[in-house]
């Protein structure tokens, strides 16, 4: 038995042996592949890591900033439709322009002269503001084009940039080629603009263009000429009007306008009151009358509940809503409200004849027996008329409406006036916009023909100043006196809106029922 065991395991030994050499034979395959596998990774851990040190030892010119990806983007998301060129070259040179690129220049370094002087260099990069924004771009009659915008205030004050126009026809068939003219600019916002300021560009051709309504485009040339760098022009040619073949219509520059009565709003921002606005626009759709139209401009203000109370109205077709949130990117003064008028006016003018300009928390009134087309009648032979103001206080209200004034409207409840003598108040206007060719807040200074401050008796407005912002209930003093000094300020008691309030709100249940009986403050 020993033996036959002994025999078993040397046989046993031999064939482990056999085994053992085939396992080894399969372990270097592995091993070898393997090894070639690893190769392959760390190499390619070595390529990674020698990238990232050589971008740490890189200049931080070589960096790719969030303005660089910005203007990828930007360039990525331009409308194949609009042309837009720029031209950099010396100033008063008569050489060939060169397309302006996005590359950064060479920087320049410091020179030493041979008297031992150091040369300085400056080195630009970018540019601080844009040449120019275009809001929009109007025909004003055969051969004439208003183009309203914002360009860099720097620029205009302190430099002479020029616009030229060019019209170029849709078809080379066409009787008119393509003709340039140069343009003079408008600056209708007091200086009061801040990085950018507002800009209306009148192009006049010496002849009719689109004569035979065969189409074309407007392109405007906007010229630092030195500004910004005294030694160079740099130009921008940019497509700002498009009219298709068999688009104008001639006879809207002589036929009798769409409205009588158009409103032109300022820019609205901010936590606005719904009800405030509720109470405004019933208003003055009372006092416009049929033949009126409302542009609003929403620059934040119109939020879900303040477009709630415009919402029946725009349904009437009393409205026009324009979203202008996005000019807030551009820097300019007060949410950029003369750009915003400028372009109401040239957007409408042939479709009013009279414009009003004024705010959301002013209320135009007129005298008992007078109607809106009896005083403008009176008035048709200016241009231009302005009107005095009527201060209220957005405090103050009557003790009788105790317990009751939270269900009235702010016209009712607000009846002491501000008498305080000896302040210049501003005033408001109305103009007929065939004759402007720019505008302002307060008042135009672009106009043709006469212009009117004596309008006592005819017209004002009442200004409840603070309250079209206010949330909360707006009386926080209850007085039973017809005269009080509040805050070092004299007011007289004054229902005059107070006593037209149940009239407002009779029409405003006429004409859209009881949709806004629940609206908020």
């Amino acid at each position: 038995m020993g033996k036959e065991r002994s025999e078993k395991e040397k046989v046993g030994g031999g064939g482990g042996g056999e085994h053992n050499k085939r396992n080894m034979l399969v372990s270097c395959v592995v091993m070898n592949s393997c090894a070639a596998e690893l190769k392959l990774v760390l190499t390619a851990l070595l390529v990674l890591c020698s990238i990232a040190t050589l971008f740490q030892i890189l200049p931080s010119r070589f960096a790719i900033s969030a303005s660089d990806l910005r203007f990828c983007i930007s360039r990525i998301t331009t409308t194949t439709t609009t042309t837009t060129t720029t031209t950099i070259a010396p100033l008063n040179s008569t050489t060939t322009t060169i397309p302006l690129t996005p590359s950064p220049p060479s920087a320049q370094k410091d020179q030493v002269a041979d008297n031992g002087v150091i040369k300085r260099v400056f080195n630009p990069y970018g540019s601080a503001a844009y040449n120019f924004i275009t809001m929009g771009a109007y025909r004003g009659g055969h051969n004439t084009f208003a183009i309203i915008g914002l360009a860099s205030k720097p620029l205009l004050l302190y430099s002479t940039p020029t616009y030229q126009c060019e019209w170029v026809p849709e078809s080379s068939s066409a009787s008119n080629s393509t003709f340039s003219t140069v343009s003079y600019r408008i600056l209708p916002d007091w200086g009061y603009g801040r990085v950018y300021t507002v800009v209306v560009v009148n192009c006049t051709f010496s002849e009719a263009v689109n004569g035979e309504n065969s189409g074309g485009k407007l392109f405007l040339e906007a010229s630092t000429s030195g500004g910004g760098d005294k030694n160079l022009n740099i130009t921008d040619r940019f497509e700002v009007l498009n009219e298709s073949p068999g688009d104008l219509n001639m006879s809207l520059f002589s036929s009798k306008p769409k409205y009588d009565y158009l409103y032109c709003g300022s820019p609205l921002y901010g936590g606005l009151s719904p009800q405030r606005v509720r109470e405004w626009i019933a208003y003055h759709v009372r006092l416009f009358g049929e033949r009126s139209h409302f542009v609003i401009h929403d620059a934040g203000g119109v939020h879900e509940e303040v477009l709630e109370a415009l919402k029946p109205w725009l349904e009437l077709g009393y409205i026009t809503l324009q979203d202008i949130k996005e000019q807030e990117r551009f820097d300019g003064y007060y949410h950029n409200q003369f750009m915003v008028v400028n372009d109401c006016l040239h957007r409408y003018k042939f479709m009013a004849k009279w414009m009003f300009f004024f705010d959301v928390d002013e209320y135009i009134y007129l005298p008992p027996k007078n109607t809106i087309k009896s005083v403008l009648d009176s008035l048709s032979g200016y241009t231009q008329f302005t009107f005095e103001q009527m201060p209220m206080s957005s405090k103050l209200c009557l003790s009788a409406d105790y317990g009751r004034y939270y269900r009235k409207w702010g016209i009712e409840k607000l009846v002491y006036r501000d008498v305080k003598r000896g302040i210049r108040r501003d005033r408001k206007y109305a103009i007929q916009p065939r004759n402007v060719f720019a505008t302002g807040v307060h008042m135009s200074q672009n106009f043709a023909g006469k212009t009117t401050y004596k309008t006592e008796g005819k017209i004002k407005y009442f200004h409840y100043h603070g309250t079209i912002a206010q949330r909360r209930e707006p009386c926080r003093n209850l007085l039973n006196v017809t005269e009080i000094n509040f805050e070092k300020v004299p007011y007289v008691l004054d229902t005059t809106m107070r006593d037209l309030a149940w009239s407002v709100k009779k029409f405003e249940l006429k004409m859209i029922g009881p949709k806004l009986q629940n609206t908020r403050q």
